[in-house]
C-alpha cells in the first residue's frame, strides 16, 4: 500500500504503539516482579498492553470494529481509551472505599483499645 499504510494504520504509527506496548508489558511485568504492583492491579494494566500489542499487529482488527460500530477508527481509538480510564477510576474507586472503611474499622478497635488500656492503668493494683 501506498505510503507504508495497511487499512489506515500507517506503519510508523503501528510500530510506535507495538514498541509502547512492549514498554508497558515490560514495566508491569517488572513492578509486578519487584512487588511494587499487585497482581489483581496489574491485570488491567496488562490487558491495556495486549490490546496494543493486538492492535499493532493486526491493525485490520480495529479497522473491523470501527466499520461493524459504524465509527470512524480514531473515534473508536478514543472511545476504547475513554472506557479503559473509566474502569481504571472505577477499579481505584472500589479499593479505595474498601480501604477507606477498613480504616475506620481500624481506628474504633484502636480507641477501644486505648480505653480498656487506660481503665486497667487507673484501677489500683490488687
Amino acid at each position: 500500500m501506498p505510503g507504508g499504510e495497511q487499512l489506515g494504520i500507517q506503519l510508523v504509527h503501528r510500530v510506535g504503539l507495538l514498541l509502547l506496548s512492549l514498554v508497558l508489558l515490560g514495566l508491569v511485568l517488572e513492578l509486578v516482579r519487584r512487588r511494587l504492583l499487585k497482581e489483581r492491579y496489574a491485570l488491567l494494566w496488562l490487558a491495556a498492553s495486549g490490546a496494543g500489542l493486538l492492535v499493532g499487529l493486526f491493525p485490520g482488527s480495529i479497522v473491523l470494529l470501527s466499520k461493524s460500530l459504524h465509527f470512524q477508527y480514531l473515534t473508536l481509538i478514543v472511545v476504547i481509551s475513554f472506557l479503559f480510564l473509566l474502569g481504571l477510576v472505577l477499579s481505584f474507586t472500589v479499593v479505595i472505599s474498601r480501604l477507606s472503611e477498613r480504616n475506620r474499622q481500624l481506628t474504633q478497635e484502636v480507641a477501644l483499645l486505648a480505653n480498656e488500656l487506660k481503665k486497667l492503668e487507673e484501677r489500683p493494683d490488687r
